[in-house]
């Protein structure tokens, strides 16, 4: 997992970090799966969650998703308020960070296998207004077809509302808008696992 807020630099040790992120970003990924919030007219407040429940940055497992205003690639507004209702996967990402750019495949494979049932795929760039405007390229070269942001200001209050220090990192939010998995880093073998929680995501109530 990338460190944040040195963007653009990128370490002489790309391999070693091809492995870590192979190896599933060892201790430095955290993930879990919080239960369906019960339904009642004053539901108690959650429990502070453990450190294992806790998002790679700021927002916690179990507890509400921050609301995020920002616009994609192709000008076009878009919040965390106007996806409720859907399963949302919100993956922090740059132009400049490799491991990303190797995750974004398979963000592309879920994607494509769930916006049909009801999963948003946001990509939102932390690039600076310089590197920003390589998103697109990006994109094409990627095949990449989900929904990317590329507004460095938006994008930036976005990222320090969510806490995130380090780059993959991704939030899976349920259709009342909790956050129920996170992580920082990304390992292929951990596709069909996400699979998984993205379908039982898309069968509860909205």
């Amino acid at each position: 997992m990338r460190r944040l807020p040195a963007r653009r630099t990128v370490s002489a040790g790309v391999g070693v970090m091809t492995v870590m992120l192979l190896a599933g970003c060892g201790q430095q990924r955290q993930q879990a799966l919080a239960p369906a919030p019960p339904v009642a007219s004053n539901p108690p407040a959650p429990a502070t969650p453990s450190p294992s429940e806790q998002a790679p940055g700021g927002a916690s497992v179990g507890r509400a998703a921050p609301d995020f205003a920002t616009e994609t690639t192709q000008g076009k507004p878009i919040s965390l308020r106007s996806l409720r209702g859907k399963v949302v996967l919100l993956d922090y990402w740059a132009t400049w960070c490799v491991p990303c750019k190797m995750a974004m495949p398979t963000l592309e494979s879920l994607h494509r296998r769930y916006v049909g049932q009801g999963l948003k795929v946001v990509g939102i760039s932390v690039d600076d207004s310089d590197s920003v405007r390589a998103v697109p390229a990006v994109a094409r070269a990627l095949g990449v077809t989900y929904t990317l942001s590329a507004s460095p200001d938006d994008n930036n209050r976005a990222q320090k509302a969510y806490g995130v220090q380090g780059i993959p990192s991704q939030f899976l939010i349920d259709k009342k808008g909790v956050i129920r998995w996170a992580q920082g880093g990304f390992s292929f073998s951990e596709k069909q696992e996400l699979s998984a929680l993205i379908q039982k995501l898309l069968a509860e109530p909205a």
